[in-house]
């Protein structure tokens, strides 16, 4: 997925980074309100100032992405009454800050030294963590810089200083955006504490096949290089026959070849003249 806008329309360039998202929910009766923010990119000496003053550099991807718009909000309503009544809507969203509000989040444990394990993340004081944007009142979605020149991963940010890895890079974490639709706190479905209820509903409503995935739609299958394109030699080896069976033949089992026969009942005739 491209962000920088290479001569295409506004028009174009948002509805490719939102694939189709409109019209999917423009399907769904309970969605309503759907609006889309449009922000101006920002010029290359605006990101050079904010990874001088952070101490670290952007990500190929999410440069590419704030010089092409300087944030994303995209929003809807969902409610359940969508006959006109007074039903509370929940809002969903695909959302970015603009790169003012890539804040540095504080607050969680650190350690001597930083480390990632699978799914489990150790900070150290060397360790810088931003905020892309806001989920809820108790978790946000940070991107996560292990030490100050490591390449930075997105990770959920939630209850008491926990971490939940979301994605390797910028791009992949986008595009599970897209592909949750913007269901509010799809987030959670990646940490311990799981998917509120309501949430799940909005899912079983929306995308009722989401869930029924693997909860990372967009993540690069991980394969063991010891059981990939590993050949099976004995597709190259010549059936033989079995040499037990071949020798247990009895003579009167054995096919007749009656052309060498008769050949050698002429060679007695003519040594018996």
């Amino acid at each position: 997925m491209g962000f920088v806008v290479d001569k295409v329309s506004e028009d174009s360039f948002y509805e490719n980074l939102l694939l189709g998202v409109p019209k999917v929910l423009e399907r769904c009766p309970c969605v309503s309100n759907a609006t889309l923010a449009r922000y101006p990119g920002v010029r290359q000496a605006e990101l050079r100032a904010w990874e001088h003053n952070n101490g670290v550099i952007l990500p190929e991807d999410l440069r590419a992405f704030y010089s092409s718009t300087n944030g994303f909000l995209y929003t809807y309503d969902f409610s359940y009454d969508y006959q006109g009544g007074e039903g509370r809507p929940r809002t969903g969203k695909i959302a970015i800050n603009p790169v003012n509000e890539l804040v540095r989040v504080y607050g969680y444990e650190t350690k001597g030294a930083a480390q990632i394990e699978g799914c489990s993340l150790t900070l150290s004081r060397e360790s810088k963590v931003f905020e892309l944007v806001a989920v809820d009142g108790d978790a946000r979605v940070v991107l996560v810089y292990p030490t100050t020149y490591a390449q930075p991963s997105v990770w959920l940010y939630h209850g008491a200083m926990s971490f939940a890895y979301l994605a390797e890079d910028f791009t992949t974490y986008f595009r599970m955006c897209i592909a949750h639709l913007g269901v509010p706190c799809w987030e959670y479905a990646f940490s311990n504490d799981g998917l509120p209820e309501w949430s799940r509903e909005i899912f079983t409503l929306m995308a009722p096949g989401v869930l029924l995935e693997d909860r990372n739609l967009v993540e690069a299958h991980r394969y063991d290089v010891d059981h990939v394109n590993v050949i099976d030699h004995n597709i190259f080896s010549v059936a033989h026959p079995n040499p037990e069976r071949v020798a247990n033949v009895r003579p009167a089992d054995r096919p007749k070849d009656k052309g060498k026969n008769a050949s050698k009942r002429a060679a007695t005739a003519r040594t018996k003249k």
